[in-house]
C-alpha cells in the first residue's frame, strides 16, 4: 500500500459548533504526528473572528495548515431554495466540497466538529477507493428509512460524520448536480438532510470500513444483535466487530443517543473522558458543560432500557418505530 505524507481534512461549522471543531482538530494533530502535512479546510458557515483566531493559533502550534472557506460565497450560484422550503447551508456543506476543495486533492476525509480522533488516519487515508465514490462505516437506521431514500432493505447506509471521498470521481460524475436533483426530488426535505441526499446518490458505489472508524454512541449502548433488531436491518457488523471498535477506537463520534454527550451534563458515555482530556489541552478548557439537551423521550427510554427486560424494552422500540413510519 502506497503510503501519502499529506492528509487532507475538512469540517463544516458555525460559530456554535467552532469550539467542538477545534477539540476535535487537536485530537486529529495529537494522534497524527505521522503524516508530513495536514491541510485543513473549513466549511465556514459563520464563524466569528475570535473562534477564527484561536483555531488558527492552534494550526500553527502543531504546523499544520488550516483554510476558512466561506460556505455563502461557496454556494452563492446555486439554487438553495426548494419550493418554500430554505435549505440550511451548514447543513449542506459536505455535498459541495468537490468544488471547494481545490483540484490538487483528489480525496478529502470530511469529520463532524463532536468527534475525537485517537489513533493513526494513515491506514483509513491510504483505502483504495478505486470507482467507490465514498467510504464510510455504517450507520443505525432501519428499513423503513431505506425505502424513503430509494435504497433496498439489504442496501447499505453510512454515517456520513465521517466520510473518505473520493473527490476526483464526484467531480467526473458531477455529484453535487446530482445531490441537488435529489433534494429537489424530496422537495426540500431529505430525510437526514445532507446524509440522506449523499446515500440516495451515491447508491451502491459506498465502500464500507471498519467501525472503528466512526464508533457512534449506539454502538456503546446496543449489541449487534440488538442494533439488526430495533432497527429492523437485515444485516449489521458482527458483534466481535463491535467489541474490537469499542475497545480500540481511531476515532471516536459522540452522536445525540442514550449517553448524552460529553460537553453537557449528565452524559454518560463511557469514553467521556478522552474528549475531557483534549478539551483540557484545547483554547476552550475553561468552558463549563451545558446543560443536557437529550429530548424527555430519549430520556425516558434510556431509562426503561437500562431497568427493564431488554425484550420488552425492545419490543416497544419496534413497535414505536413501525407507528412512526406508519404514521408519516
Amino acid at each position: 500500500m502506497k503510503q501519502s505524507q499529506s492528509l487532507c481534512v475538512a469540517y463544516s461549522a458555525d460559530d456554535n459548533y467552532a469550539k467542538y471543531l477545534g477539540i476535535s482538530m487537536l485530537s486529529l494533530f495529537l494522534s497524527n504526528k505521522d503524516f508530513a502535512a495536514i491541510q485543513v479546510f473549513v466549511l465556514d458557515c459563520g464563524i466569528g473572528d475570535g473562534n477564527k483566531e484561536k483555531l488558527r493559533s492552534l494550526a500553527k502550534e502543531y504546523k499544520r495548515n488550516i483554510e476558512f472557506r466561506s460556505m455563502e460565497r461557496a454556494v452563492s450560484g446555486l439554487e438553495l431554495t426548494m419550493g418554500a422550503r430554505k435549505i440550511s447551508i451548514a447543513s449542506y456543506a459536505r455535498l459541495f466540497l468537490s468544488s471547494i476543495i481545490p483540484k490538487e486533492y483528489d480525496r478529502v476525509l470530511y469529520l463532524d466538529c463532536d468527534t475525537i480522533v485517537l489513533d493513526s488516519l494513515l491506514m483509513l487515508w491510504n483505502f483504495e477507493l478505486q470507482d467507490y465514490l465514498v467510504a464510510g462505516v455504517r450507520d443505525t437506521v432501519d428499513s423503513f428509512f431505506l425505502k424513503k431514500i430509494g435504497l433496498k432493505g439489504e442496501d447499505y447506509y453510512i454515517n456520513a460524520g465521517i466520510l473518505l471521498i473520493n473527490l476526483a470521481e464526484w467531480r467526473e460524475k458531477h455529484m453535487e448536480q446530482r445531490f441537488m436533483e435529489v433534494i429537489k426530488s424530496f422537495g426540500g426535505k431529505v430525510p437526514h438532510h445532507d446524509q440522506g441526499t449523499i446515500n440516495a446518490a451515491c447508491s451502491n458505489m459506498k465502500l464500507i470500513v471498519s467501525p472503528r472508524y466512526n464508533v457512534t454512541s449506539n454502538i456503546y449502548s446496543f449489541s449487534a444483535k440488538t442494533i439488526k433488531n430495533i432497527y429492523f436491518m437485515e444485516s449489521f457488523y458482527s458483534q466481535q466487530e463491535l467489541d474490537e471498535a469499542k475497545s480500540n477506537p481511531a476515532i471516536l463520534h459522540f452522536t445525540t443517543g442514550l449517553v448524552g454527550r460529553p460537553w453537557e451534563e449528565k452524559c454518560s458515555h463511557p469514553r467521556k473522558d478522552a474528549y475531557y482530556r483534549v478539551a483540557q489541552l484545547s483554547p476552550w478548557k475553561n468552558d463549563p458543560l451545558l446543560p443536557d439537551s437529550r429530548k424527555f423521550s430519549v430520556k425516558a427510554f434510556a431509562a426503561f432500557y437500562k431497568y427493564t427486560p431488554h425484550v420488552l424494552s425492545e419490543t416497544s422500540y419496534r413497535l414505536l418505530s413501525m407507528l412512526i413510519h406508519f404514521r408519516e
